[in-house]
């Protein structure tokens, strides 16, 4: 008979989310790159949402940036906040134990929807145009690379987890 794996105490579970935000982190990059280069124009310049953030916000503090500070920066920040939300997911997870995939998916696009709509974080702060009047492509890719960004989440939270409270 198999016996139900014990939750992970707090802390653990938030360590193990954290290390697999910064996986989903990895996958969500990777997908981004991928997605412009298939969706976009070739002449259209990628557009990678961590450097824009810090690009606008040194602006708007009357602190211009350079390109490589900027973009070392918004890899740091994109990196932390991957991390802090992946230690969020492995807590929720670890206390709710829902199905991987579906969880990972839906906290992915929770994430976007914190995000991009018209009330979403870079629009308010005048980093991006909200998602309903961008060009359709740049409006879906970030749904694309949020949806991935959950689900590898999810996948190395249940790896590193030893498959700890594993349902799909």
């Amino acid at each position: 008979m198999n016996a139900e794996p014990r939750p992970l105490g707090v802390a653990t579970a938030a360590l193990t989310g954290a290390l697999a935000g910064l996986a989903g982190a990895a996958a969500v990059t990777t997908a981004n790159g991928i997605e412009q280069k298939l969706f976009l124009p070739v002449e259209e310049p990628l557009e990678i949402e961590p450097i824009l953030v810090v690009e606008t916000e040194a602006r708007k503090a009357g602190h211009p940036i350079s390109k490589p500070a900027a973009w070392a920066a918004g890899m740091g920040a994109h990196l932390a906040y991957s991390a802090l939300w992946g230690a969020i997911y492995g807590v929720v997870q670890n206390r709710l134990r829902l199905p991987h995939a579906l969880h990972g998916l839906v906290y992915g696009e929770l994430i976007w929807a914190l995000n991009y709509p018209k009330r979403g974080i870079l629009p308010r702060r005048g980093i991006l145009p909200p998602a309903t009047e961008r060009p359709r492509a740049k409006a879906l890719i970030p749904l694309g690379t949020h949806a991935v960004f959950g689900l590898a989440t999810a996948a190395a939270f249940d790896a590193l987890s030893g498959g700890n409270g594993r349902r799909y």
